[in-house]
């Protein structure tokens, strides 16, 4: 699933930023290249150490993408992604480096064998250097203060990859190392299930009041990425079927929908030099189209039928509620209000008439086309969800019982 989201995402924003870039052109997509390989390597690796070492190669790929612009914010954004991002590493290096000390392997099927013999609250705090060190990565609340500030200056297409995959692919490797390592069971007799549910609820809560307050577009995307990211925490951490499946078809929308929003502001920051939601006054009449596909991404981003943000939401509100998280699930459509309080904003003010004369320059075919096919994904798989849910429904057999991934990976 994780490889269809590369495929879905990358080719669109390669396209977008042939012509979009125009500074540092060989810079930015060599290190996009050396980026997306990296999180490919931690996607198919079952080996720990790789999966530190790949980890690594995606996010310094990214920070030195922050600081592309060589401006005074990007700098300071690319600072502030640097020193939270090591912090992260070191968590995740001395968790990998105790999980050899105690099993004396790096195979991911062959440790969870071997955790078992382990003792409670040594397996407890090895857990806990893992989740710490993942969560900095991620940017739950309180480590989500850099997300922003390294979005608000850099590369928009960028911001479409960071958003899209590089803190996916943390999610992805934190889910791998729990469920495959540790165990649905440990999980749930060490309380980390009921801790991650709550961490996600208090992190959207807030990311969405954050969201709500700014008035530069690049900062509003980047708290309701935190705030997306939280949802699919939920999903994840509910400890269930309908959660896996409803928390990892949320990071297939959320790729697709932040992808979409990211492009258009791209589109109009490239035309119009647009960065606060006040700049794009007037736009929905100058770009038509390119509006409706923004107005349609904000619906499913925000949670609203037919869209296929809804569907995923849904499946996790199902989710909590048949799990015991009946707060969880009721915060989830408070936080659904919330975000429709402030896209609400942007949109009235993209179809507010300007009587300023603006100079536009209109976008080519190649900046119009990638946010057009990411829109029409909003719709096709808010309308058909079968089509991803037919992989996605897979994930859960691997997860729950990791006695299948350990068969598979050990030819047992």
């Amino acid at each position: 699933m994780f490889l269809l989201i590369i495929a879905i995402l990358f080719l669109p924003v390669i396209i977008f930023s042939l012509k979009y870039i125009k500074i540092h052109k060989h810079k930015y997509f060599i290190l996009t290249y050396l980026m997306t390989a990296g999180i490919g390597g931690m996607i198919l690796t079952a080996d720990l150490f790789n999966l530190y070492v790949f980890l690594e190669v995606s996010s310094l790929s990214s920070i030195a993408l922050t600081a592309l612009k060589n401006t005074d914010k990007g700098i300071e954004g690319t600072f502030k992604y640097l020193i939270m991002s090591t912090l992260g590493s070191f968590f995740i290096l001395l968790a990998t480096i105790l999980t050899y000390y105690l099993t004396g392997t790096l195979n991911m099927a062959e440790i969870s064998l071997e955790l078992n013999d382990i003792p409670f609250k040594i397996k407890s705090t090895l857990m806990a250097f893992f989740v710490f060190g993942y969560v900095i990565k991620i940017g739950l609340i309180p480590f989500h203060a850099w997300i922003p500030d390294a979005y608000e200056d850099s590369p928009i297409p960028y911001n479409v990859l960071s958003s899209g995959l590089v803190m996916k692919s943390a999610v992805y490797a934190l889910i791998k190392v729990l469920y495959i390592m540790f165990g649905i069971d440990f999980l749930d007799e060490s309380g980390m299930l009921h801790i991650g549910v709550l961490w996600g609820v208090m992190t959207f809560i807030m990311a969405h009041f954050l969201a709500y307050q700014q008035s530069n577009l690049i900062r509003l995307l980047a708290y309701s990425s935190i705030a997306q990211i939280a949802y699919i925490t939920i999903g994840l951490f509910v400890g269930s079927e309908g959660g896996l499946i409803g928390g990892n078809f949320h990071i297939l929308n959320h790729a697709i929908m932040k992808g979409t929003l990211f492009l258009v502001v791209a589109i109009f920051n490239s035309s119009l030099s647009a960065v606060d939601i006040e700049d794009i006054k007037g736009l929905g009449y100058k770009f038509p189209l390119l509006s409706f596909i923004f107005v349609v991404a904000s619906l499913a981003i925000v949670g609203l039928p037919p869209f296929n943000g809804f569907v995923s939401k849904w499946i996790i509100v199902e989710a909590a509620l048949e799990s015991g998280f009946v707060y969880a699930a009721f915060f989830i459509l408070v936080g659904t209000f919330l975000s429709l309080t402030y896209y609400l904003k942007v949109i009235v003010s993209l179809y507010t008439k300007n009587e300023e004369e603006q100079l536009i320059e209109e976008p080519g075919l190649s900046l119009r086309l990638p946010p057009i096919f990411l829109g029409i994904l909003c719709i096709v798989f808010g309308i058909v969800p079968s089509l991803p849910l037919s992989l996605i429904n897979k994930i859960p057999k691997f997860l729950l019982d990791n006695g299948e991934y350990i068969r598979i990976l050990l030819g047992g």
